[in-house]
């Protein structure tokens, strides 16, 4: 089994349609120390997604900040953003590949504390 983990903070997390380009591109930075290239995942691969959301305000929809994420860091189909450096950042294989996803929202004070931590895993 692989793991890849990274953390964003001091960043507000940004459901998907509500002006979300800062925090893609806060994520898809952070990614891109991970890797400067996008890492490969054998098709027959199954993955899992983990991903904790610190916000100040718990009223935004697990769902609606999950798209984001996942946007970024996988390939998708038909990307909806002409900055194409805001997708595939880590993987160039499909979301419609992940198995699993867990989400989580943590109540956070600070905006400096305000992000996600997210965990991939694949075998």
């Amino acid at each position: 089994m692989q793991t890849i983990s990274f953390s964003v903070r001091g960043t507000s997390p940004k459901a998907w349609g509500n002006n979300e380009w800062d925090w893609r591109k806060a994520l898809a930075e952070q990614a891109r120390k991970i890797s400067s290239s996008s890492i490969p995942i054998p098709e027959s691969a199954r993955i899992s997604v983990d991903i904790v959301f610190f916000l100040r305000a718990d009223r935004a929809d697990l769902d609606n900040l999950a798209k984001p994420v996942l946007d970024t860091l996988f390939r998708i189909n038909r990307p909806q953003v002409r900055d194409l450096t805001l997708t595939a950042a880590l993987f160039q294989v499909d979301d419609s590949r992940i198995y699993l996803l867990k989400l989580e929202k943590r109540p956070v004070t600070a905006p400096s504390d305000e992000g996600a931590l997210v965990v991939i895993t694949w075998e």
